[in-house]
């Protein structure tokens, strides 16, 4: 019988553990600029059947994000390689700071102290490298940008099934930990003000169906963990140009483009 704090983790199975990780996959090569590999894996049909396989057993209790896997799914599969670059960058721009930027430290409170944009990338990096992953210089890209921070997320995923599956309760109950420190204070934090920003732009409809799985994914997760997401009203923190874009030489995750997962 399920224990109290068993009902409380996210990944109460192995199979489970590794099914959200190939949804947070899918997400992540969704909103990572479109490249010829990933744009076709993400958009191929067995791709789309696994995302719904996948969704039906790490979300079991949360029909509705099956509707959503499937039209998230339809949407990226009806967009060719040229018309996602465009979409990506209409809706993101090929500056850091647009409208909409995809990067959680471009999201918070504009009293904030001077170093609060800092801080929590430095912190995010050392959650990264907790789990064995570390940021590559190969990439040029933040470490809190939307789609290596699903990839994380995979990649926790995927650490928790190869955790349960051999037994290893100290791995489980770490990964565990990381999940609702990530979810509080990282992706739950920010993605209801990103999604609100996203469909004001008035992006493509396949991002809009794409951040729609995501958030969904993201509520669902939290609910489940007993953490209230950030606001849809959080604003974009004031920016001074003489920081620069806190983009140092060592931006990305693991010496690949978000979308290629390492080992558990």
């Amino acid at each position: 019988m399920p224990t109290a704090s068993d009902s409380r983790a996210l990944n109460a199975t192995a199979g489970a553990a590794a099914a959200r990780s190939f949804a947070y996959r899918f997400l992540a090569e969704a909103f990572a600029f479109p490249e010829p590999d990933g744009w076709r894996w993400v958009s191929d049909g067995a791709t789309r059947e696994a995302l719904a396989e996948a969704i039906h057993v790490a979300w079991a209790g949360v029909p509705e994000l099956e509707a959503m896997a499937g039209a998230a799914a339809r949407s990226v599969a009806g967009v060719g390689l040229d018309g996602a670059r465009a979409d990506h960058l209409r809706a993101f721009g090929y500056t850091i700071r647009g409208a909409c930027p995809p990067h959680e430290i471009e999201y918070g409170d504009n009293k904030a102290d001077a170093l609060f944009r800092p801080h929590r990338l430095a912190d995010l990096s050392a959650l990264y490298r907790a789990f064995g992953t570390e940021v590559h210089e190969d990439l040029h890209e933040r470490q809190d940008h939307l789609a290596i921070e699903c990839e994380f997320a995979s990649i926790l995923a995927a650490r928790s099934a190869h955790a349960i599956e051999t037994g290893n309760a100290d791995g489980s109950a770490a990964c565990e930990g990381a999940w609702r420190l990530f979810l509080r204070e990282h992706l739950g934090r920010w993605i209801q003000a990103f999604a609100s920003r996203l469909e004001a732009s008035g992006s493509a409809a396949w991002m809009r169906d794409a951040v729609a799985l995501l958030l969904g994914i993201v509520r669902a997760d939290c609910a489940k963990l007993g953490i209230v997401p950030g606001s849809a009203d959080i604003q974009l923190v004031s920016y001074d140009a003489r920081d620069g874009d806190l983009c140092t030489e060592e931006c990305g995750l693991a010496g690949a483009r978000p979308g290629g997962m390492p080992p558990a």
